[in-house]
């Protein structure tokens, strides 16, 4: 597969809350940011505002509790490297944690993916299943994109579960998102301080 033209070359920008969004010239491609659901799968997201020491950003859950962000982005000659820390700064309960790239949903639609034994295309109408393919540290690879010149991207998670996910009943976005495939059929206390770490490598083709 050919290394990324010119006209597919992507940039990310950390924001001011620690999430990142990934453009191509002025479109935006991707942004990228936690979501920590709490019981009766509330989700909670980073805040915009709220700062602590040694954080980029906040996620501030009902009750009180807050797990901080750091968000590192290292672009190589092989792909974009992203390294996002979630630690709790209090003892809190949560039912799942993960972290999402949303994509808009319309750049993709009828495009082809895989991941790992998974090989379909982003279907027009919303599937009975949102859930497109799931597997354990295998790549996802979306494209080519005729909405972003022919863009190829492909996602490596080496350690994380990584799904694909057509959310549009919810959002406009198609999500792909990573997690350490822990149980989340019920809340579990996640101890202050005991930090998680998301890293994953997105390389762009076409």
């Amino acid at each position: 597969m050919k290394p990324a033209s010119k006209k597919n070359i992507l940039t990310t920008q950390v924001l001011k809350n620690g999430s990142v969004n990934i453009t191509q010239g002025r479109k935006l491609i991707a942004y990228i940011a936690p979501e920590i659901f709490t019981e009766g799968w509330a989700k909670n997201t980073v805040a915009d505002r709220l700062k602590a020491p040694g954080f980029d950003g906040i996620v501030a859950l009902p009750g009180g509790g807050r797990i901080g962000l750091q968000t590192v982005v290292t672009a190589g000659k092989t792909g974009i490297r992203f390294r996002f820390a979630m630690t709790p700064l209090d003892a809190v309960k949560v039912i799942h944690i993960r972290l999402v790239i949303n994509l808009p949903y319309k750049d993709w639609w009828e495009n082809p993916y895989t991941l790992g034994k998974s090989v379909g295309r982003i279907p027009t109408e919303a599937p009975k299943n949102n859930r497109l393919a799931e597997s354990q540290s295998v790549p996802l690879t979306l494209g080519p994109s005729a909405a972003h010149n022919g863009l190829v991207l492909r996602l490596k998670a080496p350690g994380l579960y990584t799904v694909l996910q057509d959310n549009r009943q919810w959002t406009p976005f198609l999500h792909a998102f990573v997690n350490r495939h822990e149980p989340n059929d019920h809340a579990w206390k996640w101890a202050a301080g005991d930090k998680k770490v998301y890293g994953f490598t997105l390389h762009s083709f076409g």
